[in-house]
Order: structure tokens, then sequence, then C-alpha cells
């Protein structure tokens, strides 16, 4: 039997805005509505593979690199923005604080049959990722909205 709802945080807590998965997962915490599971994924790469298998659905949060502004907010799922998850998350193949990038990790899934029916992905785009240096304003302000969105989205996961 599968599990309903895992919601994961992804990023890096010392590059800026790299730590948006980290800072909406604090954010969630504060919930007190229902339980959610909450998982901070750091910068996972392949471990992301074990938080995702024997899940019915996943919320994963990580910084997206789309040249919009900084703090845009991108919901993406699956199969419908393969080629957006692939293109705005990070890989190997570029400059990233992920060993392993989310859109490689995803499509290993895919690959191996562990893929969440449900998968969606809330990519905050990216302002700054320089070690020690703060986060962009628009990025700050986008915490509590995507946290918001997210309890929205998983409240009916938490009572299957």
């Amino acid at each position: 039997m599968l599990s309903p709802i895992k919601i994961i945080g992804l990023g890096n807590i010392v590059r800026g805005d790299d730590a948006i998965g980290h800072l909406v997962l604090q954010e969630l915490q504060r919930n007190d509505q229902f339980p959610l599971s909450l998982v901070n994924g750091g910068i996972a790469g392949l471990n992301l593979l074990y938080e995702l298998e024997g899940m019915d659905a996943v919320i994963l949060i990580d910084a997206v690199s789309s040249q919009s502004e900084a703090g845009t907010i991108h919901r993406l799922t699956i199969p419908q923005d393969w080629g957006k998850i692939r293109q705005w998350t990070w890989s190997s193949s570029v400059t990233s604080t992920h060993a392993f990038g989310l859109g490689e990790a995803l499509t290993l899934a895919e690959t191996l049959g562990i893929l969440p029916p449900q998968t969606v992905i809330y990519g905050i785009e990216l302002g700054t990722v320089t070690i020690g240096n703060s986060m962009s304003p628009g990025v700050e302000e986008s915490i509590q909205t995507v946290a918001t969105q997210i309890i929205a989205e998983a409240g009916p996961f938490s009572h299957a």
C-alpha cells in the first residue's frame, strides 16, 4: 500500500535563494490544520529516490532557473510539464548545488517505476545563489505564498 503524500524541500541553506525549499518547510512546520509529512531533502541528488518510493503523491519545492523574475512561483506537474522541469531544474550538466539534478532524479525515478502517480514541483525562480548571500526580496516574499498553496493542495491527502 502506498503512503498518501510527502512534501520535500530541496536546496542549499548557505547559497542565498537556493535555500527556498528549506525555508518553505520551516513555514509549513507552523501549520496546525493537519499533520504533514515534511522532509528536508537538502541537496539530495540520488537520495531523493528513497523519499519518492512507495508514495501516492509528492510535492517538491526547489529553486528553478527559467529566466523569470526572482521569486516567480511555478507549479509544475508530471507528465504535463516534463519539458520545463528538465530545462529549468538544476542538472549535473550545469553549475549546480546538486550533484545529481532534480530533473535527472525524477527521470530516473520514472524509469525505475517509483515516481509517485501525482508529482508536483513548486519551483521558485532564483535571484542569487552566492555563498553567504541573503535571499532576494522576491524570493523571500514567495515563501508564505508557496506554503499556503501547499497546505491547500496537501489537505485532502492528509485525511486519506
